[in-house]
């Protein structure tokens, strides 16, 4: 592998533009020297010397020492930022490891909650993930300017390149700095004795980081092209069944089995256009991984979810076997979409440790969360898959009839009239669910954040699909009525249910390319930074969502107002177009999000620690310091109000109640958290002063 090309996959996306341009110092080489005919072979050496355009090669070294000036600059921030956040989790550990605080001048006595230790050893996991990334980035722009000069003095003939080398890159910072070394080395010691009771085997199996830009595995592959070689098959013999099986043998209860098989295929269509997301995602650098907050040591690359996608087809093209060929194989035509509905929970469920149980178990924990909504609250995660669950309408619409038809024991299409209509009002709920799994946690992000904008703007733009499934339902209970006034209901409700389709698709649509996907902002027609390599993806997109957002528009009226004449085949391809519109939308949206996490440099996840709290205030110190046992080492302390302390630089020898503690400030709104330093703060409670020193 070329270096350009390994640079390109070992980089940190959210840092990508931190890094040597490479590709580009290459072909100021290659312009420095254009001039062939000028080109002449050494008679003593016979090495082609090539002539030198001074110009250009006077460019290429001044834009050398921008770009290691660039390098050095996000080195020096980053390690800064990680010094500061080892401290604090230092702290913290410390904190755990002893427990409590020693009393202190303070009238009143602070002391340390367990808190959940779990939730620090993942902020130091993604710690640890963070160094190693810088370490990355140490090595591998070292790399870069090495290879670039080296390739300057052999194009060149000379050695100013290996001076340049020598003087410039060997000696600056981001090279000779060993601080990331020792952070590393530091973290690794303390999450074993403070967290890991002194196992540093465990520690280091917790803390491990996978090798960057790994290898995929070839078993994966070849099960997955095993598992698409049967599908594909099988597709085809089914076809050709289906167009040589006589229709006189077709069941007269077709329709819900058929639904019902429905709703598998669009499940699995589903699981191949998010392996095709994930990708695309990573040729492009976009760190789908930070965005889903994935753990980083376990977590299913796109040959793992191409796996996951074609044994799910696998399972649904053996059960459209058992339906094609049930008169055959002398079974009910039922058992086969019977099979696939039990399949698919099964497998999400069954807690044996085969299958990748943890993506399961992540998996059910975020339907969780979207099915309790507004309850919790919403990460990106929730959202999204609230999101994918919009898309797929249709097989919660598809599961009811079948569940309704399985439920009345109906072997006869005429035996229960009531099975897919809006009577009972389960049809209309289930088809407005997806879309108050979102308006429900729109809410909920309105009240962690208090802003109207975009949260309630966004909810509103859900609530239009209420307003869709409405009309379209009550069109539905008025069509058929021959008086004259359930006639003018049904068309009022027709042209209401046709107005709110119009708003609900212009709101959406809006919303999907300017909010979602960050597009048409104020001074560029797309977007001033575009990770896809071609400007004419994002207008194909653009039309293809336009387009697509209609069509969603006719999904629930060709269900429920039966304009046309049970055309379950169209049905199908307008349910098969809105997983498309999904799958193109995955991938723009996603996009916009490591742009955000790009402008921050985040590269893992920030973990939200637990604050340290004060004891109760009407707590009588001498129960507190019954609480206290005498040899604890303070780890960090929360100060309530901020106005009733100061902090002030003192001389280490008129301190002595001051040990073993790191320093960190955090303040906000009410609070200030500090954490004290060995021998450096004296922290005094003086109301009426107020801080001193802030640093």
């Amino acid at each position: 592998m070329k270096f350009g090309q390994h640079i390109q996959s070992h980089l940190t996306p959210e840092w990508r533009k931190q890094y040597v341009n490479y590709e580009e110092l290459k072909e100021m080489l290659y312009t420095m020297i254009g001039n062939e005919a000028a080109s002449y072979t050494d008679e003593i050496t016979g090495l082609t010397v090539h002539s030198v355009d001074t110009q250009v090669q006077d460019n290429i070294f001044i834009e050398l020492k921008n770009e290691l000036q660039k390098v050095e600059s996000f080195f020096r921030a980053q390690e800064a930022d990680a010094q500061f956040k080892f401290r604090e989790l230092k702290a913290k550990a410390t904190g755990f490891q002893a427990g409590l605080l020693q009393q202190h001048r303070w009238n009143r006595i602070l002391r340390l909650p367990r808190g959940n230790v779990e939730v620090l050893k993942l902020a130091f996991g993604e710690f640890y993930l963070n160094l190693i990334l810088l370490q990355n980035y140490q090595k591998l722009n070292y790399t870069a300017f090495r290879k670039i000069l080296k390739k300057h003095d052999k194009l060149a003939t000379s050695f100013i390149g290996l001076q340049f080398f020598n003087e410039k890159v060997q000696d600056n910072y981001f090279y000779t700095s060993e601080e990331i070394e020792k952070l590393i080395t530091e973290t690794e010691n303390v999450f074993a004795i403070c967290l890991e009771g002194g196992d540093k085997s465990t520690a280091m199996k917790k803390l491990r980081v996978p090798p960057l830009g790994g290898e995929r595995s070839h078993w994966v592959t070849l099960r997955t092209g095993f598992f698409n070689g049967m599908i594909f098959v099988s597709i085809v013999v089914i076809i050709l069944a289906i167009i040589w099986h006589p229709s006189d043998t077709w069941p007269e209860n077709w329709v819900p089995l058929f639904r019902a098989l429905r709703a598998g295929m669009l499940v699995v269509l589903a699981l191949y256009g998010f392996a095709t997301n994930t990708y695309v995602w990573r040729t492009n650098g976009v760190n789908s991984t930070l965005i889903f907050e994935f753990d980083s040591r376990d977590y299913r690359s796109f040959t793992q979810l191409y796996e996951i996608a074609s044994l799910m087809g696998v399972i649904w093209i053996i059960c459209v076997y058992l339906f094609v060929f049930a008169d055959w194989l002398g079974i009910p035509a039922e058992v086969g979409p019977s099979v696939m509905l039990l399949a698919v929970p099964t497998v999400l469920f069954m807690p044996l440790p085969i299958f990748y149980l943890r993506s399961r178990l992540w998996l059910m924990k975020i339907l969780g969360r979207v099915w309790l909504a507004p309850l919790f609250y919403v990460t990106f995660a929730d959202f999204w898959l609230a999101d994918q669950l919009n898309s797929l309408s249709v097989v919660l619409l598809d599961v009811e009839l079948f569940g309704c038809w399985v439920a009345w024991g109906n072997h006869h299409p005429d035996s229960n009239p009531e099975c897919g209509t809006v009577t009972y009002g389960i049809r209309p709920v289930l088809a407005a669910l997806p879309a108050w799994f979102r308006f429900a946690q729109c809410l909920r992000r309105y009240y962690n954040t208090k802003k109207a904008f975009p949260h309630l703007v966004n909810a509103g733009k859900y609530s239009t699909s209420f307003f869709v499934v409405f009309f379209s339902s009550l069109a539905s209970s008025l069509k058929g009525d021959d008086d004259e006034s359930n006639s003018t209901g049904y068309y009022i409700a027709f042209f209401l249910w046709i107005v709110s389709a119009l708003v609900s698709t212009c709101y959406t649509f809006t919303w999907d390319i300017k909010m979602d996907w960050g597009l048409f902002d104020d001074k560029h027609f797309l977007r001033e930074q575009l990770i896809y390599p071609r400007k004419i993806y994002y207008v194909l997109g653009i039309f293809e969502d336009l387009i697509f957002r209609c069509l969603w528009t006719l999904n629930i009226s060709v269900g429920e107002l039966d304009i046309l004449p049970h055309n379950e085949i169209l049905t199908t391809v307008l349910a098969i177009l809105e997983v498309f519109r999904r799958f193109v939308w995955n991938f723009f949206r996603l996009e916009a999000e490591h742009i955000n996490n790009v402008g921050e440099f985040r590269a893992v996840r920030d973990i939200s620690l637990h604050p340290i709290k004060l004891a109760p205030k009407d707590m009588k110190e001498e129960d507190i310091l019954s609480s206290l046992s005498e040899g604890d080492t303070p780890a960090s302390l929360q100060i309530v109000h901020s106005h009733n302390a100061s902090i002030r630089s003192m001389d280490i020898n008129h301190q002595p109640f001051i040990s073993s503690c790191n320093v960190v400030i955090e303040s906000s709104n009410d609070n200030l958290t500090v954490t004290a330093a060995t021998n450096e703060l004296e922290l005094v409670d003086l109301t009426q002063h107020t801080m001193e020193d802030q640093t």
